[in-house]
């Protein structure tokens, strides 16, 4: 029976394993046209290689390899992503954007400035005015340098510019801003009728009456002469802006009240002046001195009316 030719699989076995078969005795040795590969280990080389025949797809089908190697796996990405944080380029420092930028920020330190001028020269019941302009306003402004240092690449250099812009303009502000008129004291006159202790006699004299800043309103009253009918001359001082009262003498006596409710008209009073430039206070005053002798009031009841000139031409 005539042997049957047995030609190699029809896949692409690597070089070695295709060398290891052996061929099959008694078979004719032809080409494979399913393999890709080139002339076999012992072959002669004095003849020159036929050129391999053309794979035919549709008669070679193909195994898929049994082993393959393994994906290499991605790179994992590195802690923290320290990566990122390489340096960005940084803008020029002088450029039309950044100068725009400086204009506004030493306008800006020149109106702060400004404001704060002002609110310093208003009398000192406003002062809260000057608060936000100085603390809360400074606050913000601080605020904002450390959030650029942290989120904007910590340009320590550029912070400080902007740090110097700002106080710069400050500085101009408070030299070139507005203010109001200072304080002024003219001279008027008082009465004091005590009624505690009992027995002492009225007082009658003249008064510094103090217009505050802006001098719309009265802001202190000092007796320039003394307040009789105590065991020693007292001198009566009222400030309107703080709302405090002090009765004082030179050897430790010291009696005063505080509050707004010390200062409220009694009801048989006659209306204040404008901008208290007159008026009548029922005063209730009480012994503080450490230094105070016994024989010092503890307390001191009296009315007190008083009439002061309108204020000074600015």
């Amino acid at each position: 029976m005539q042997g049957i030719a047995v030609e190699h699989a029809p896949f692409d076995a690597p070089p070695d394993v295709a060398a290891a078969i052996p061929a099959p005795s008694g078979a004719r040795s032809s080409p494979n046209p399913c393999s890709v590969l080139g002339p076999r280990a012992g072959a002669s080389k004095s003849q020159p290689a036929a050129p391999p025949a053309p794979r035919n797809p549709t008669l070679c089908a193909t195994i898929p390899r049994m082993f393959r190697r393994p994906r290499p796996s991605p790179t994992p990405p590195p802690p923290l992503g320290l990566d990122d944080l390489e340096e960005q380029p940084r803008a020029p420092l002088i450029s039309r954007h950044s100068v725009r930028w400086a204009v506004g920020i030493f306008a800006a330190g020149i109106a702060w400035g400004a404001a704060v001028a002002f609110a310093d020269s208003l009398p000192i019941d406003l002062g809260f005015i000057a608060f936000v302009l100085k603390v809360v306003v400074g606050f913000v402004f601080v605020i904002g340098l450390v959030l650029r240092l942290l989120f904007r690449g910590f340009e320590v250099d550029r912070v400080a510019l902007i740090a110097l812009l700002a106080l710069g303009g400050a500085t101009v502000g408070l030299n070139i801003g507005p203010t109001i008129v200072p304080a002024a004291t003219v001279t008027g006159t008082y009465t004091f009728a005590p009624s505690v202790p009992a027995g002492t006699v009225a007082t009658a004299g003249a008064l510094e009456c103090e217009w505050a800043n802006g001098r719309w309103k009265i802001g202190a009253l000092r007796t320039i002469t003394p307040v009789e009918g105590l065991p020693t001359p007292h001198q009566l001082t009222i400030d309107f802006l703080r709302k405090t009262m002090s009765l004082s003498d030179e050897k430790g006596s010291n009696l005063v009240a505080v509050g707004n409710g010390a200062f409220v008209s009694p009801a048989d009073a006659p209306p204040r002046g404008e901008g208290d430039r007159s008026g009548t206070l029922d005063l209730f005053l009480l012994q503080v001195g450490i230094e105070s002798t016994p024989d010092d009031p503890n307390e001191v009841r009296a009315r007190f009316s008083w009439e002061c000139p309108g204020p000074p031409p600015a």
